[in-house]
């Protein structure tokens, strides 16, 4: 078994620190400024995500029919094209996910930190 498992459920947890960490609007963010930057870090991270998406994607459909038996006593199902489907829908909307952040970007262009 890789590494995978693991790595996802760490990035899970990361953002959902962030996301108890926001809770609160009173103190969220410090300025707009760091707005943006959290803003163009979500967009990156959607852009990973979607990435991540289309590989699993690939995977799940070129596994072999063998790799999915189901077990004992279970009735066969489609499970590749079915998680495949599902997959391919959650990439598109992790591609919707970053154009929109992209949009949040350019309106909050003004306060964007220096390089």
């Amino acid at each position: 078994m890789t590494e995978h498992p693991a790595r996802a459920a760490a990035a899970a947890a990361h953002i959902r620190e962030l996301a108890e960490a926001t809770t609160d609007p009173r103190n969220a963010y410090a300025n707009p400024a760091e707005i943006a930057a959290v803003t163009g870090n979500l967009r990156e991270l959607a852009r990973h995500l979607e990435d991540a998406l289309r590989h699993l994607e690939t995977h799940v459909r070129r596994r072999d029919k063998g790799d999915w038996v189901p077990p004992d006593g279970e009735a066969h199902r489609p499970y590749a094209r079915q998680a495949g489907d599902a997959v391919q829908s959650a990439q598109a909307d992790a591609r919707n996910m970053v154009r929109d952040l992209d949009r949040a970007i350019k309106a909050l262009g003004p306060f964007k930190a220096a390089p």
